[in-house]
């Protein structure tokens, strides 16, 4: 009976996403729709850290979504709306939700959803108030303020005190320009959660 609940959730957070990518078809920034569909995952990430019975079918949702936004990729043939040539970000988006739903479920489920949590919302507020700054994609102090703001308060609600290293921490890992940060948020604040 667990089983069929998350299935049925899971599908009906599957149709709210889905819903999402198709209304952003009307939109011309892609890189705004990327966030915006970014937020659409966060009723996914709350159903995982407190509805979810188990992690496998979120886990095998997410694993479904990385594979459909890498075969575009794969054919050349990316979906020009929210999805850049030589760009994987979506793709790692997905699948670092993922990994960090198999491998804390039995640690700490509460703090993989906050590093989803802190990719989802706080790197979207990033982009959303750097695309009214700056012409061009960039890294800008003022999108990292945004993030800051927006992940301590997150990670203050789930986490008190350490929820505020953790929005630090998000917050430099989405700064830094060697890894996508679509890796390197959720991974370093999953990591940097276990170790303190």
């Amino acid at each position: 009976m667990d089983i069929l609940f998350d299935l049925m959730l899971a599908l009906f957070l599957f149709v709210i996403i889905i819903l999402t990518v198709m209304l952003t078809k009307k939109f011309s920034n892609p890189w705004v729709n990327r966030k915006i569909i970014h937020l659409s995952s966060v009723p996914a990430v709350i159903s995982y850290m407190y509805l979810f019975t188990e992690p496998y079918i979120f886990f095998s949702f997410a694993i479904f979504f990385t594979i459909m936004l890498l075969i575009p990729h794969l054919k050349n043939r990316e979906l020009s709306w929210f999805q850049l040539k030589k760009n994987y970000g979506e793709v790692y988006y997905t699948a670092s939700f993922a990994a960090l739903s198999l491998i804390l479920w039995n640690v700490d489920r509460i703090l993989a959803g906050l590093s989803m949590l802190f990719m989802a919302v706080g790197d979207s507020a990033t982009g959303l108030v750097r695309s009214r700054i700056l012409k061009e994609r960039g890294k800008h102090i003022s999108g990292s303020i945004a993030m800051f703001i927006i992940c301590s308060a997150i990670g203050y609600y789930f986490y008190g005190v350490k929820g505020l290293l953790l929005s630090a921490i998000a917050t430099l890992a989405e700064y830094q320009p060697w890894v996508d940060d679509n890796i390197s948020v959720p991974l370093l604040t999953a990591l940097t959660g276990i170790l303190i």
